[in-house]
């Protein structure tokens, strides 16, 4: 793959992933202290952040590839990602985000990952905490990522959190990100 192509995926795709997980955790989180500005509101926001952080762990964790798929390990020998507890228990094959939110599955309220439907282990209480954990991950991410691609890596995180903080701002919220 040439190098223009990755910093092509950097600067625009790992970006705009970053940018709807930020401004889909930020608005969901938003909803839980003030009234929606839109009907089903918090939905949107959930669901438009567990797409993007379900795209986001296949690109650190799963180093299997087919076609065009970009992987981490496409920016950096030998990674090795961090471990990352949210990703084994709600996001990996398998688990509560692909039985509740990615696949038709038979009784698939009982798929929540949780004890119940207002604990705080319920997929759905996961939204923001899924949003930091790929933060940190993508800064892990920039540390070890070959040195010709860690300024456009940097920035792509940067202009993603930039549109969160404009979101909480909008929203009239602190930034939880």
């Amino acid at each position: 793959m040439p190098d223009s192509t990755k910093e092509h995926f950097l600067r625009e795709d790992l970006r705009d992933a970053l940018r709807w997980l930020f401004v889909g955790a930020v608005t969901w989180e938003a909803c839980r202290s003030q009234p929606q500005r839109c009907r089903n509101q918090d939905a949107l926001g959930m669901f438009t952040s567990l797409v993007q952080a379900r795209a986001l762990y296949e690109f650190f964790y799963d180093p299997g590839k087919q076609g065009d798929d970009a992987r981490a390990c496409d920016f950096i020998l030998g990674w090795d990602p961090p471990e990352s507890e949210l990703y084994r228990r709600y996001m990996a094959k398998r688990k509560p985000a692909n039985k509740r939110v990615f696949h038709l599955v038979y009784d698939r309220a009982v798929h929540a990952g949780g004890s119940g439907q207002d604990e705080p282990d319920h997929l759905k209480k996961q939204v923001l905490e899924f949003a930091r954990d790929l933060r940190r991950l993508t800064e892990e991410f920039i540390k070890c990522v070959e040195p010709q691609f860690r300024d456009i890596a940097r920035r792509a995180l940067d202009k993603a959190l930039i549109e969160a903080k404009k979101t909480a701002d909008y929203y009239g919220v602190p930034n939880p990100l």
